[in-house]
């Protein structure tokens, strides 16, 4: 599982700066424009560089030679959602620490906003990742790419639907229009979603022929 997780860094340290130079530059345009929809951008960037990674070992048949290690189908789907939950976090946490910056030079410091900001974002960036990989894992990075459009189509579209909502939201605010339990339950709702991802692309990829 680590040489796995290895391999996955290597390739996001050659083919995604892009997407990380990205990350930074939304966050900090999220803090300046003190706009919450912003904040949403770096975390969606980041939660496709797994599924972007699928497609670079399908190219260079990564998957017949993966056969060849001593390492599960499992333990190949689960190093990514692994790798997904580990990018997510750490744009999250970027996105956290540009916040905190903002509200302490507006004089408007809450933990629970950023707890809350925290929260959102990153349910948020677990649902593309949730929807393409069974897809993914089942019909392969090119047949499956539909998936990958139909997914960011749902993303866009509920980000839009949101925006009128969340536009007007400042990240440096300590009460959202969320009582705290239904922070809770969305995150609930979201991990669960996850999981069952997680399982549906393990039996998806066990059962793959190639």
């Amino acid at each position: 599982m680590k040489g796995l997780l290895r391999k996955d860094l290597y390739l996001m340290i050659k083919y995604c700066r892009l997407f990380f130079i990205l990350i930074i530059v939304f966050s900090f345009a999220g803090a300046w424009n003190n706009n919450l929809f912003f904040a949403l951008y770096p975390i969606t960037i980041s939660s496709i560089i797994p599924v972007n990674l699928l497609s670079y070992d399908e190219k260079s048949n990564w998957s017949l030679y993966a056969c060849t290690f001593p390492c599960s189908r499992k333990e190949i789907v689960s190093s990514k959602y692994i790798l997904t939950v580990c990018t997510l976090t750490l744009s999250a946490i970027i996105v956290e620490v540009v916040q905190t910056i903002n509200m302490i030079i507006r004089h408007n410091f809450h933990i629970s906003g950023l707890l809350t900001i925290f929260t959102i974002i990153f349910i948020t960036g677990l649902l593309p990742p949730a929807f393409m990989f069974p897809f993914t894992f089942k019909l392969g990075a090119e047949k499956g790419r539909f998936a990958y459009y139909i997914g960011f189509i749902l993303l866009f579209a509920l980000l839009g639907s949101l925006q009128s909502v969340i536009k007007n939201l400042p990240l440096g605010l300590a009460h959202f229009p969320f009582r705290s339990y239904y922070i809770l339950i969305l995150l609930f709702i979201g991990l669960l979603l996850y999981m069952i991802s997680w399982i549906l692309s393990i039996k998806f990829y066990q059962n793959r022929e190639f």
